[in-house]
């Protein structure tokens, strides 16, 4: 399969979830239950996000700014995703491109092949996973040095069967495992861009505390169960400090 405009819109159009997707997930800290979003609303939503983003680049072109070329870049690394197809990496990415992921411990994966790892790590854990931008959020910056820089934030969904992989993503590595339930959960990525226009730097953030009580794995905000766990930390520092 190779890439093109029409590609791209099928790949944003096909179907991808694979199971039962509930009305609500698991509370965080703002209440008992959030609403998921359902696989219409993830499509329509993307295609809202690039109509939006081609305007904004049209904006900045307009005002001398050159960032046209993001426009390619993300339909290409959004269908490479979609789609698992890693040929367009050469023109995605600098050889020693480097990333950073709170799954990653603080490392900084360097190279194509390890930036590849991490994120099939997540596929390899929630096969179905779709990451999907959330309209109105785009934020883009451009240097004195004509640095191009950008960042989105964005859901990713799935239902989370295997175990997700953390740093070094292999079968050494600590993982968390899922029972095939369905997960949605939002995280920010930046992305850094040389003068060719090939991205040399980023890095995903999220909410560790939020992502786990999204996805049922902590407890809501309001509850005991979280307050107790919270309220260890204190008869553990007084141990510790007894300790020393």
């Amino acid at each position: 399969m190779s890439f093109s405009n029409e590609e791209f819109e099928k790949a944003l159009a096909l179907p991808r979830l694979k199971g039962h997707i509930p009305e609500f997930l698991p509370g965080n800290r703002s209440g008992p239950k959030v609403r998921a979003m359902n696989e219409a609303q993830l499509n329509a939503q993307t295609k809202q996000w690039f109509i939006e983003f081609e305007k904004k680049l049209d904006f900045y072109e307009k005002h001398g700014l050159e960032v046209g070329f993001l426009l390619e870049w993300t339909k290409k690394y959004w269908w490479s995703w979609l789609t698992r197809d890693m040929s367009l990496n050469h023109e995605l990415y600098i050889p020693e491109v480097r990333w950073k992921d709170p799954s990653s411990f603080g490392h900084d994966l360097v190279g194509i092949p390890e930036f590849e790892k991490y994120n099939f790590a997540f596929f390899d854990a929630i096969p179905d996973w779709r990451y999907d931008p959330l309209p109105n959020q785009i934020y883009l910056d451009v240097t004195p040095e004509d640095e191009v820089r950008f960042a989105v934030r964005y859901i990713g969904s799935g239902h989370w069967s295997g175990p997700l992989r953390f740093h070094p993503y292999d079968d050494t590595a600590p993982a968390m495992y899922g029972n095939g339930d369905f997960v949605q959960a939002p995280a920010i990525d930046r992305y850094h861009f040389n003068k060719e226009g090939r991205l040399q730097e980023g890095e995903t953030v999220f909410d560790v505390m939020e992502a786990g009580q999204v996805v049922g794995l902590l407890p809501s905000g309001d509850s005991w169960a979280l307050r107790t766990m919270m309220n260890a930390s204190g008869k553990l520092q007084k141990i510790r400090a007894l300790l020393r």
